[in-house]
């Protein structure tokens, strides 16, 4: 496989590309024997495709996926590009006559996190994630395969400066909401149905104080017993979902 591709393994994050962009499709590698319901749908998709697809055994596709659970299919694509931040500006335009929720991932290194976090972005109707081109983890079939196929049903724009993109927000009339443990203002007690930028930080440290200063609150997230703190996953859930739940009641 050249750098110029990307290899996405998974039933759900495989259909999502055979739905949503099958022209970036090369080939593909499916487990013999497969049948299950939902892998007998997706052979019937890619025949219709006339792409090459190579039987392979069990043992084959856990060495190409680097033992990886796969569920017996893998494609190898054309790399994708993500967004660059000069094309924050058309995205923040396209959303201008609405009520945007923009989710911002400062420093987020695992690309499990990423994924997690991503799918719930979709899930949530989150208008675009936004994530810096350095110090994070980048979009790979790891952050592909967890998301189950949610990296191609949002935009994600990476950006080389995660504070001037944060500023780009703020000019376009959005309220930036930090997140942290310490801070004593619950992010419950926010008004957040009007447009917002939910902004998290990495696993170790959180946001970086330059993030942190650009944002127009710093709330957290109440948490009863003994815990710390919450998976950066977990917490975006959190944060994104209050924002569903206060826009529905408005």
């Amino acid at each position: 496989m050249s750098k110029k591709t990307e290899r996405i393994f998974g039933i759900h994050a495989v259909e999502q590309v055979i739905d949503k962009s099958p022209e970036i499709i090369i080939n593909v590698w499916m487990q013999q024997n497969l049948e299950s319901d939902s892998a007998r749908a997706l052979s019937k998709k890619i025949k219709k495709l006339d792409i090459p697809v190579q039987s392979v055994n069990r043992a084959t596709l856990d060495k190409m996926t680097k033992g990886q659970r796969h569920q017996g299919i893998m494609i190898e694509v054309k790399a994708t590009v993500t967004k660059t931040e000069t094309d924050l500006e058309s995205v923040i335009s396209a959303a201008e006559n609405g009520n945007p929720l923009y989710l911002v991932l400062d420093s987020v290194q695992d690309p499990h996190n990423l994924g997690a976090c991503i799918r719930t972005a979709v899930a949530a109707g989150v208008t675009a994630v936004i994530i810096p081109r350095d110090r994070a983890a980048s979009i790979n079939e790891t952050v592909r395969k967890v998301a189950s196929g949610a990296v191609e049903s949002i935009t994600i724009v990476t950006v080389v400066n995660l504070v001037r993109a944060i500023k780009q927000l703020k000019e376009a009339g959005v309220w930036v909401v930090g997140t942290a443990g310490e801070s004593t203002t619950s992010i419950y007690d926010l008004d957040l149905s009007i447009p917002t930028a939910i902004v998290m930080g990495g696993e170790d440290k959180g946001m970086r104080s330059s993030t942190r200063g650009e944002c127009d609150y710093i709330a957290s997230i109440p948490i009863q017993g003994d815990i710390e703190s919450l998976n950066v996953s977990v917490a975006t859930g959190v944060a994104l979902f209050e924002v569903v739940r206060q826009r529905k009641n408005s």
